[in-house]
């Protein structure tokens, strides 16, 4: 069973519950979105597995998941981009966090980018193959993605992320 820490409006721990109860009371908790992006701009985009708790089957433009309880958010983004998309040894560039909120998601996102240009090894469990979409191209398919995902693209916009 994995522990998952629940949070205030202040991004503050206030408790521990299963991802299960999370998920399903649609409590705050803390998650991380590692943007993936090639040298040529072009963005890695997963489509979720139809066993994904959260939009399963969707494309998500961020690789990463929720925190568990206890870890921290760079902690948790490099082991999320180490099992999803087998990428390791790759520096984060972090954009600080943002709040979103939905009828199945309440969230405290943990920000990241990386360049990464090398092969991809996928989970399974998790990742039921990838695509490579600019921006604009994102932003064209936006129904087919999951609504953190795309709010975390909005983030990272007006953080200047995509001005490097």
């Amino acid at each position: 069973m994995e522990l998952v820490d629940v949070v205030d409006e202040k991004n503050q721990a206030v408790g521990i519950a299963p991802r299960d109860e999370v998920r399903r009371d649609n409590l705050a908790h803390r998650a991380t979105y590692i943007l993936v992006r090639r040298g040529d701009g072009r963005v890695v985009v997963q489509r979720r597995t139809l066993s994904k708790d959260f939009c399963p089957g969707m494309l998500d433009a961020c690789c990463g998941g929720v925190v568990s309880a206890g870890e921290q958010y760079d902690e948790s983004a490099l082991r999320e981009l180490g099992e999803e998309l087998g990428i390791v040894g790759v520096p984060l560039e972090g954009f600080g966090t943002f709040h979103a909120k939905g009828e199945n998601y309440h969230v405290w996102g943990g920000l990241y980018l990386c360049t990464y240009d090398g092969a991809l090894t996928l989970q399974a469990e998790e990742v039921a193959a990838v695509l490579e979409l600019t921006l604009d191209e994102i932003a064209e398919r936006a129904a087919e993605f999951t609504p953190d995902s795309l709010i975390a693209i909005e983030a990272l916009r007006q953080r200047g992320a995509f001005s490097r």
